[in-house]
Parts: C-alpha cells; structure tokens; sequence
C-alpha cells in the first residue's frame, strides 16, 4: 500500500464528485472544478467521455455523448487540464475506459500525466484486476494510482488480493448493473465495509447509487467517503445548481466528521 495523506485512512470524510469533462462544454468544466477546489473536496473523479461506457447509466451516457469530440480525447484533456493551475484545482482521478489508455499508450499517458500534474491516478472500470499488472507496472513508477474495485459479490479470496494492492482507496460498488440508481439498503454493504477494512489500511469510499445527501449521511456512518456521479451529472448544464448540490454533499461529510477532521 502506497503510504501519505492518499492513501492513508482518516477522520475526515471523503466527498468525490464525479464530473464528464466537456459537458455542456470545457468552460463549464473549468468553472466547476475551481468551484469544486472552493469547496475542498478530497479528489474529483473526471470523466473522460467514451462512446460504449459499459459500466455507466442513462444520465452518464447521455453526458459522455454532448461531450464527445476531439477537444475531449484523453491525449487533449491532459493538454487542457495544463492551461489551469495546479493550484486552482482538486487533485484528480480519470475515470475511462481502457480503450482509450490502449489508444494513448500507456508509457505516453503517464508522461502526459506528469506533464500536466495534480493527476492522483485512474478508475478503469472495465480493467479487471487480473488484468491490471502492466496498468500498475507503468503507473507507479510516475507516483500514479489505479483505483481497485471491490462489489458486494465480490469474493472473501479475490477480495483480499485486490485490497492487498490497494493504495489511494478502495473503490467499493454498492449495487449490480450500472450507475443512476438508488442505494437504498444499507446493511450489507456496511458489512463489507468492516470486511475490507479487516484487509487495509486504505479508505473505502462507496459508489453507485448516491442520490441525495440523505443517502451519502447514511453511508459516511460507516464508509470513509462516497463518490457522487448522476446526481450531480444531471446538474452540469446549471453550474449554480451543481454547486449548490456539491455543497450539501460536503455538509453532510463534515457533520459526519470527527471534530478534528475539517476537510470533505
């Protein structure tokens, strides 16, 4: 496990939001991840916009698809990310498909990634851990991280060797099938929550099916962070809006913050 502030558990409460880069348009995605850097989220997961995204539902493909064009291509958004200061923006995930890292390169990805800076590593949904090796191998020499998942039919062995080589978080999905659905039952995944942690060090943020406040308050009780995507999604065309909802996403966190924790 790589150690530091990453990938280390905490008292503070994680918030990533997920945010598809070029919806409505790159202006738009500037202003919400300085808006994001305001409000102190931990990481923002920023998607990369991809035309068959397996793993993502209605609201997401529909954002993938106003994206989508040459300006949004991974080699031209680590270009853009570069015309804003490191400074003025949270530390962020990419969150694609391993197409795209395939069609890159991985050798110029990571160059590009250490050019641009403030990029904390990847989500690849469709890359199985078993699959994964060359991804890590070229990763981590850069001080990149490939985010693991881990589902609640994940089993007890392939759990323990995917959380072995966890670094920055552990990625826990909370329903089957693809995102913008509801969690509503909690118990279960509280459970394997306490199953992961028996395994590491690293915090366990729980995604898919984050739809309100309400909901992230129920999870931040036993998980160490949440990652919010079609909620928010849904708001990228009204950055006033999008705010307003990142903002209640962060209240919740620091209430369910211990006193010395102050970051969400």
């Amino acid at each position: 496990m790589k150690t530091g502030t990453a990938g280390e558990r905490s008292t503070h409460k994680k918030v990533i939001p997920y945010l598809m880069a070029g919806d409505p348009n790159l202006g738009v995605t500037e202003k919400l991840l300085r808006a994001a850097k305001k409000e102190g989220v931990w990481a923002v997961e920023l998607g990369v916009p991809f035309s068959d995204p397996t793993a993502d539902g209605p609201v997401i493909q529909e954002a993938a698809q106003r994206s989508l064009c040459p300006s949004t291509s991974l080699r031209s958004l680590l270009s853009w990310l570069e015309t804003i200061p490191v400074g003025e923006r949270p530390a962020i995930y990419l969150m694609t498909y391993f197409n795209l890292f395939l069609a890159m390169g991985l050798e110029n990805f990571v160059s590009s990634a250490r050019r641009t800076g403030g990029i904390r590593g990847a989500v690849i949904p469709d890359l199985s851990f078993e699959d994964a090796g060359p991804v890590r191998k070229a990763f981590h020499p850069a001080g990149l991280s490939l985010i693991p998942f881990v589902s609640l039919t994940t089993s007890e062995t392939r759990m323990k060797r995917i959380v072995a080589r966890s670094e920055d978080f552990i990625y826990l999905v909370s329903l089957l099938g693809t995102t913008g659905k509801e969690l509503s039952e909690t118990g279960t995944l509280s459970l394997m929550v306490d199953r992961i942690r028996s395994q590491t060090e690293s915090p366990v943020c729980v995604g898919f099916g984050i739809q309100s406040p309400a909901v992230a308050g129920k999870v931040l009780q036993f998980a160490d962070g949440v990652i919010v995507g079609s909620r928010l999604v849904r708001e990228e065309t009204d950055p006033e809006n999008w705010q307003k909802l990142l903002s209640a996403f962060c209240a919740v966190a620091r209430t369910s913050t211990e006193p010395s924790g102050v970051m969400c």
